[in-house]
């Protein structure tokens, strides 16, 4: 006994020691020999050259040097201006926050000669964090006033020595609708972040860099091939206004990893970590939404005239009778959207109120309003819809005011002027915009948000945010940027609704508008694609390549879509209303409809409700192809566990096509399935409900699918137990509807719970792999086995209710 407990003690002391160690190796450390300054820790050195004001970057772990020549340069760069000395001096300070415990360096520039102001570059590495954190401080030493536009924390960094990047692959991080896809180029001028991977003397070196916290600027990245070189730059396009002898230290902050080399891990890093920095928690939208003005308009959706209080409430009287919700809620959006050209510019927009929003229609139906008798508030028309289970949308233009409501309030307007109120212009790039820094606005905005919101309105369209984004100021309040006032757009409307309500920003950056990530933390939804009721296979490469903030940072949709050939008015084929319904439930989590619940077939409600409930968590589909030479990713995947995988085939081409994949192998390199080669596994078909086959880790996995056809298929690694591989309910196969499943060796008895929708059969596919035919049992309801091909069972499960049932199967 007293050698037992010896034993113990000395694994517990042994298992102290290595905890100790690990610990004390992932410390952050600062050191400087007077000429040059380090902070690093196991994952990565930034080494500051005190003469020069030039640093370089390390990966620790390669011991290798990813970047030189590094410069923080604010406002400048043109080689054609002399430049100033600098005195560079350097502090350290501790961290602990949202990342962890670390350390930050600050480097001052003081210059020695000229009108450059003190600016200061801010290094923080983490413990245990792979990633640098760069930010930045400026100190308006002067007597008179300053305005900083521009803070490269990177200028012109040379990569790898001038070591060739071989086959340079980039990803931009796209926002709104912007265009994206895998270039296979070294040279980008992007916003908001870049993904760059290659072979750098043979072996895989990644790096990714992007915005982190977002408050006051813009992100822009550039990498230039003929250089080599990567900038970082934080700008704004109205600058930050800084008082005389005042220091601004900005809360924007940028992070840059150039230590994993997986990209797919080093993407995924990064949107979790913008995630935790801009405390971004996105609503899901776990339910389909009607548009109103999608349906009501006769190109897009049905010409019918149902962008209004009644007869919203009426589809959502016909969802409910059609048995909708029993699966899930419904939310309808109105659409109050008259537009300048009909009135000499008097809308709804700035009054806000049922007052205009019952006088007035909508573009596309002049003879009716948008609220109507007896529902001519929002009070009433919330109250009528949710009485009947469904959610009340609305719909907002972010700076198109109203000319009247600019007349009655020119001092909300920016540079309190409306003298340009009588130029004719498109409706929504007016000349005369809203003040969103306004202390009276943002006062009389924010009550309006309150009132709706006691109203019972769950969510908001912002429609054509790019009004809003004044790049030339006129703020009555000096101090914001362009950034911090557009954002605070949103804030607004966030601190007025709660923090439960659905935010929607339309940016399809008209006018040169940047698309932007800067409404991380705020918006929930974030729209990819112009109008357009129907499909194609780059909206799913638009969502599917920002799988690592979707879910995470932000949600993304490509507009509403009509299960109808909006030309003919014809039910789109079964295959192409699953593709559609595929994409948008797997990739996206947000359907829009342009198609009335009064219209819907048997087969449009039940392809609908498969996608119900909605994926949670951050997680979303991995594009894991995307590096294999192909313009819109053809195989994306979700690990569940380390035996289960819910695997998207596309054939984005208009014949028939055979999509593969190799089960096994490195994944950014093969664009591989990421199973294990020793295994086996299940292959089955949702849509078909059929069993594909049982494949080796080794081999490929090979689908002809039809033209621009998706599929989506469950893999289960092969075990010796019995296993569920697939369900009838939800395209997730079982992850949404089934609870607790165990197999207990010793009695020979497979269990579990299955949430089943009342009246309709719950199928559970299960293989026996050997076992014998078991006996069922369920705790409600009813319960039924049929054989199926080979080793497989069909468990039906029955109840008149909606029900989470427990079973059990006797082996």
């Amino acid at each position: 006994m007293k050698s037992y407990r010896r034993n113990i003690l000395f694994l517990l002391t042994m298992f102290s020691l290595f905890w100790t160690l690990v610990l004390t190796a992932q410390d952050v450390k600062i050191e400087s020999d007077g000429e040059s300054v380090t902070i690093f820790n196991d994952f990565a050195s930034i080494d500051f050259d005190l003469k020069t004001g030039k640093y370089l970057g390390t990966d620790s772990k390669q011991a290798k040097t990813i970047f030189t020549d590094a410069r923080f340069v604010l406002d400048g760069s043109r080689s054609e201006w002399k430049q100033p000395k600098y005195d560079y001096s350097w502090s350290e300070s501790a961290v602990s926050d949202a990342f962890g415990k670390g350390k930050k360096l600050v480097i001052t520039h003081t210059p020695l000669e000229g009108y450059q102001l003190v600016h200061s570059l801010e290094i923080t590495l983490y413990e245990g964090f792979p990633s640098v954190v760069l930010g930045f401080s400026v100190t308006n030493q002067f007597d008179y006033p300053a305005r900083i536009q521009k803070a490269a924390l990177m200028y012109d960094a040379k990569l790898f020595k001038g070591e060739i990047i071989e086959n340079p692959q980039l990803l931009r991080g796209g926002a709104g609708a912007e265009v994206q896809f895998v270039e296979n180029k070294l040279d980008i001028d992007a916003f908001n972040s870049v993904m760059v991977t290659g072979k750098v003397d043979g072996k895989r070196s990644t790096i990714v860099a992007g915005g982190l916290k977002y408050n006051e600027f813009l992100r822009r990245i550039i990498l230039s091939s003929k250089e080599q070189s990567i900038t970082l730059v934080s700008e704004d396009p109205q600058g930050k206004y800084i008082e005389p002898k005042q220091t601004y230290s900005s809360d924007d902050t940028t992070i840059m990893d150039f230590v994993t080399k997986d990209p797919f891990i080093s993407l995924e890093h990064y949107g979790l970590a913008m995630r935790k920095a801009n405390d971004a928690k996105p609503n899901r939208y776990d339910f389909p939404t009607l548009c109103g003005w999608l349906v009501s308009n006769e190109y897009y959706g049905e010409g019918l005239p149902l962008n209004n209080s009644v007869g919203l409430i009426e589809q959502t009287k016909l969802a409910k009778d059609a048995g909708l919700m029993k699966y899930t809620p419904i939310a309808v959006r109105l659409e109050p959207d008259f537009y300048c050209y009909a009135n000499f510019g008097d809308t709804q927009q700035g009054w806000w109120d049922n007052e205009h929003w019952s006088s007035l229609p909508s573009s596309d139906w002049p003879d009716y309003p948008s609220l109507m008798k007896p529902y001519d508030t929002f009070g009433s028309f919330s109250k009528a819809v949710k009485d009947l289970g469904g959610m009340v949308f609305t719909y907002f233009q972010m700076s198109m005011p109203s000319n009247d409501f600019a007349v009655a309030h020119p001092e909300w307007m920016l540079n309190n002027d409306i003298s340009m109120l009588h130029a004719e212009h498109p409706h929504h790039m007016p000349f005369v915009k809203y003040d969103y820094t306004d202390k009276g606005f943002q006062k009389y905005v924010l009550n309006m948000w309150k009132r709706l919101g006691s109203e019972g309105v769950a969510g908001i369209k912002f429609d054509y945010p790019e009004s809003a984004w004044a790049k030339d100021g006129g703020f009555e309040d000096r101090t914001y940027t362009t950034t911090s006032a557009y954002r605070k757009a949103f804030d607004l409307s966030r601190e007025g609704l709660g923090s439960d309500a659905f935010l929607h920003e339309r940016n399809l950056g008209e006018y040169g508008t940047p698309m932007l990530d800067v409404t991380a933390g705020i918006v929930d939804l974030q729209r990819v694609w112009w109008d357009s009721s129907d499909y194609e296979p780059e909206m799913a490469s638009r969502m599917g390549l920002r799988w690592y903030k979707n879910r995470s940072v932000f949600n993304y949709y490509p507009d509403g879509k009509s299960l109808f050939y909006p030309e003919s008015k014809e039910p789109l084929p079964q295959n192409v209303r699953r593709t559609i319904l595929t994409q948008i439930g797997l990739l996206s989590g947000r359907l829009e409809l342009a198609t009335s619940f009064g219209s819907m077939t048997n087969g449009m409600k039940h392809d609908v409700t498969r996608l119900y409930p909605v994926i949670q968590g951050t997680k979303s589909f991995r594009p894991v192809d995307m590096l294999q030479g192909k313009k819109n990713p053809e195989v994306y995947v979700y690990d569940i566990n380390a035996k289960w995988s819910q695997v998207i085939l596309c054939n984005n081409e208009k014949e028939a096509k055979t999509i593969s994949a190799p089960l096994s192998g490195i994944q950014y390199e093969t664009g591989s399935l990421g199973l294990q080669p020793e295994k086996k596994y299940y292959v089955y078909d949702f849509w078909n409900q059929k069993l594909v086959g049982t494949f080796s880790g080794t081999e490929t996995l090979g689908i002809e699918l039809e033209g621009q056809q998706a599929l989506v298929y469950s893999i289960h690694e092969v075990e010796d137990s019995p296993q569920f591989i697939s369900t009838n309910r939800h395209l997730m196969q079982g992850l949404m509807e089934l609870h607790n499943i165990q197999w207990n060796k010793k009695k020979k008895i497979y269990s579990g719970n299955a949430d089943v929708v009342g009246r309709e059969t719950m199928e559970i596919v299960i293989a026996t792999n050997g076992h014998k035919s078991p006996i069922a049992k369920v705790n409600a309801g009813s319960i039924n086995i049929t054989p199926l091909e080979k080793d497989l069972i069909l468990v039906q499960i029955d109840s008149d209710i909606n029900k989470t049932i427990s079973w059990e199967l006797y082996f």
